[in-house]
């Protein structure tokens, strides 16, 4: 099988929404309670939600949208440079960008307005894009023009944010981006990993 993590992702992710009820239209407020990312519930020991929140989604579209985005991103990834790359790449960014986000970027928001309250602090989301957007940037880094492609793709993050701001998302996505491309230029080829 050539892409036995792509297609493994991508039924981790139809088995998850499926069972979580997203399918049926909306991701239950309960699930997204029991099972997203947030600040506050990996402070409370709830590490295991690095993983279950990452093949979630809020709604059906989304869950198309990433389904397509995960097929597209992991599949050419991982067919450029092999099944045991992909998997340390997409986890490592997936990880690292949002422990950097979640206790990095969130409790300096709460902290520089703190007229939002704890609410940075609370936010739950779900998503595997951050992942996503770490093996974007691992795929730029093997591209030519990376600088520019870089800079286009971060001007769009901001316009999008600019239109619909999503903070654990869109703080994530710019965190992941720029981690992949980072580990990409320092992690050397990995022998039979292609």
């Amino acid at each position: 099988m050539r892409l036995p993590f792509t297609l493994a992702f991508l039924a981790v992710m139809l088995a998850a929404n499926w069972a979580a009820g997203t399918l049926s239209g909306r991701l239950p407020l309960q699930a997204l309670r029991n099972w997203g990312i947030s600040h506050r519930r990996v402070v409370r020991g709830e590490a295991f939600r690095l993983a279950t929140g990452t093949f979630l989604s809020h709604d059906r579209a989304m869950f198309a949208r990433q389904l397509v985005f995960a097929a597209c991103v992991i599949g050419y990834y991982e067919w450029q440079t092999g099944t045991l790359r992909t998997v340390l790449m997409f986890t490592a960014t997936n990880i690292i960008g949002s422990l950097i986000v979640l206790f990095a970027i969130l409790p300096l928001i709460a902290k520089a307005w703190p007229k939002s309250g704890l609410a940075p602090l609370r936010s739950l989301d779900v998503g595997m894009s951050a992942g996503g957007f770490g093996l974007i940037g691992a795929i730029l880094w093997q591209w030519p023009h990376t600088g520019l492609v870089l800079t286009a793709l971060l001007v769009a993050i901001a316009i999008k944010a600019w239109i619909r701001f999503e903070l654990i998302a869109d703080t994530a996505h710019v965190v992941c981006l720029i981690l992949g491309v980072m580990a990409e230029a320092m992690m050397p080829f990995v022998p039979g990993t292609n």
